[in-house]
């Protein structure tokens, strides 16, 4: 009876031992990040402090041959929400991933000039109307494997079925009822290509189908060009969008044109600065008046500068971000100014 006993506890320890090889694993990542921030419109200055509350869940594991599989679920923002949840799979052919809220392949930010981070997307002070987003929305995607396109390129697609679909959406939810006040699906495409050492350069295209009777429809572009040598980094993007189309004839068609680029350098291994513009127009089209004669078109420029400065010490992160608009929120004559005091460690 006894050696039944042991032979047993040998079969189920070689058992937990192989099940445990083939298991995934599960992590937690994320930054534990506080800021200071003074400034805002010149009618509205104000002062606060933020810390940061976002944590990933991560798991991985192997399916079999060279095929991975990995999980994330993102806890942020002001609640507990799982709002940000992806699983895909990857192997020699490529990257196949459902999303939640997830997987943004715009290029927007592409250029990537910034020791804080880029531009506007790190501290605002103003809005930027870069376009819609497939992270805006539920979505399946694919992106080619490494060194499959020519001249280090990549290829990824993404497709969100149903535009009115919540965040947050779990296992075997259903489908929310459309709308179609922007459309009933979309499409959004995306290359990058490293043509020599140092450039990196790439563009994305997005657009809404099957909405509403509208004159146009929702759609955003993005090119960016990105040149690294030494401690220097010069960037450069374009993006246009026009929104949920209108009526061009009675109401006027809105698009948003922006221009990015700046530099950054690394002074050593510790700092880090850079300057970077925004320069942003929102177009609205000339107006035909139902009883005839046509009203003109208008366009606001918004600029927006940015300074910022990095400093690493042990396993501390000191950040500095300045930014200055001018028309701010595309509104004529508003002005903000904002400074941000950063420190970080990464766990």
């Amino acid at each position: 009876m006894k050696k039944i006993t042991k032979l047993l506890v040998v079969i189920l320890s070689a058992a937990s031992f192989t099940l445990s090889a083939f298991a995934g694993e599960l992590s937690v990542t994320g930054s534990a990040n506080a800021s200071y921030k003074m400034g805002g419109a010149d009618s509205a200055n104000g002062k606060g402090i933020g810390v940061s509350n976002e944590l990933d869940f991560n798991a991985s594991g192997e399916i079999y041959d060279d095929y991975t599989w990995k999980w994330q679920t993102q806890l942020d923002g002001a609640s507990a929400v799982n709002d940000d949840t992806r699983l895909e799979i990857s192997g020699s052919t490529g990257t196949v991933g459902f999303y939640i809220s997830e997987n943004d392949i715009s290029s927007k930010l592409g250029y990537g000039i910034g020791a804080m981070g880029v531009g506007s997307d790190f501290t605002g002070p103003t809005t930027v109307e870069w376009g819609t987003t497939m992270n805006n929305y539920n979505n399946i995607g694919y992106a080619t494997p490494a060194g499959l396109l020519p001249a280090g390129g990549s290829l990824k697609i993404a497709y969100s079925p149903n535009l009115n679909a919540s965040s947050g959406a779990s296992y075997k939810a259903a489908g929310t009822t459309e709308t179609k006040v922007v459309g009933s699906d979309a499409t959004a495409v995306r290359v990058d290509f490293v043509p020599m050492d140092g450039l990196k350069v790439g563009a994305d295209y997005m657009v809404a189908k099957g909405g509403a009777d509208v004159a146009r429809r929702q759609q955003s572009a993005g090119v960016y060009a990105k040149y690294a040598t030494g401690p220097l980094t010069l960037g450069m993007a374009r993006t246009g969008y026009q929104p949920i189309a209108q009526n061009g004839f009675t109401s006027g068609t809105l698009t948003y044109d922006t221009l990015m680029y700046g530099a950054q350098f690394a002074v050593n291994d510790a700092l880090s600065v850079s300057y970077s513009e925004e320069k942003a127009d929102r177009d609205t089209s000339a107006v035909i008046a139902p009883g005839g004669g046509t009203t003109a078109g208008v366009t606001v420029a918004m600029k927006v500068k940015h300074l910022q400065a990095a400093y690493t010490v042990g396993g501390a992160t000191l950040g500095l971000a300045i930014a200055d608009a001018s028309n701010s929120d595309y509104t004529v004559n508003k002005d903000e100014r904002t400074t941000t005091f950063t420190i970080g460690m990464a766990f």
